[in-house]
């Protein structure tokens, strides 16, 4: 089977070697890690808060065939343009990886000033509109491109 390269032109660095790890003919499973920095609560300034985040994925996904997600993983960007269809978004000059999780395969590792902690002291250094936020357990997700630790 032939492919058609994927053009790479005005991507960064870290997006042309994410796009080299996931390239390939139809969905490719990938195994990924990315790292995110949170912002602490303002009775917390000066602490570093930091997620570690794993999951299985697949990239490359197609959703125009499937009836189910017409109006949600098909169709126009909520925001954002492909800059390599269907695997990497820009926005506001930040490129964002798009994965589809793989459910039930996210786990999350908490630190706060480098030293490991459960959730529930990691929530504690946030603004309780933070402490809401949902967690993603499955579908769409997108991760900027420069926070991607490990693709496997």
């Amino acid at each position: 089977m032939t492919t058609t390269p994927m053009t790479t032109a005005g991507l960064s660095a870290a997006a042309t070697a994410y796009l080299a790890a996931v390239h390939a003919p139809g969905v490719s499973a990938q195994r990924v890690e990315w790292i995110s920095d949170v912002k602490p609560a303002a009775a917390h300034k000066g602490r570093t808060l930091t997620k570690r985040t794993q999951c299985a994925v697949m990239t490359g996904v197609e959703y125009a065939n499937l009836s189910e997600n017409v109006e949600r993983e098909t169709g126009a960007l909520p925001w954002g343009e492909w800059a390599a269809y269907p695997y990497i978004i820009t926005h506001k000059g930040t490129e964002y990886a798009r994965l589809y999780v793989v459910d039930g395969t996210i786990t999350t590792m908490y630190a706060v000033d480098g030293a490991p902690v459960d959730r529930d002291t990691f929530l504690s250094y946030l603004t309780p509109s933070q402490r809401e936020a949902k967690r993603p357990t499955g579908g769409t997700i997108t991760v900027k491109i420069k926070n991607l630790a490990v693709v496997r």
